[in-house]
């Protein structure tokens, strides 16, 4: 896969998770919604300063938009807002607290 390939399916997925449209990534980083569906589509490539506003409206850092696989913990921490990542913190040791016990039977 190319680099340009890497690039537009990241930029895809990322724009996905954070739940935004074409038309909303595009408005975040003051151009056109029809840039954003060319640079998906693979007919234009952005500048440098263009993906830093692109990574900035993602809420992640510029070099994840070229790596070929991301990483889970990244995903993970990405889509939990702190509330959630609270509440599964939580449930995880009050879990191991219970699981200690019976194998301590």
């Amino acid at each position: 896969m190319s680099l340009q390939q890497v690039f537009m399916a990241n930029l895809r997925v990322f724009r996905k998770q954070a739940g935004l449209t074409q038309e909303k990534l595009a408005e975040l980083c003051n151009s056109d919604p029809c840039y954003i569906r060319q640079i998906e589509g693979g007919r234009r490539f952005p500048s440098i300063t263009y993906i830093e506003n692109i990574a900035a409206a993602l809420n992640i850092k510029p070099y994840r938009l070229f790596f070929e696989k991301t990483n889970t913990e990244d995903e993970i921490r990405m889509l939990l807002n702190q509330n959630q990542k609270q509440k599964i913190k939580t449930l995880l040791t009050e879990n191991v607290s219970k699981i200690c016990s019976i194998l301590d039977d």
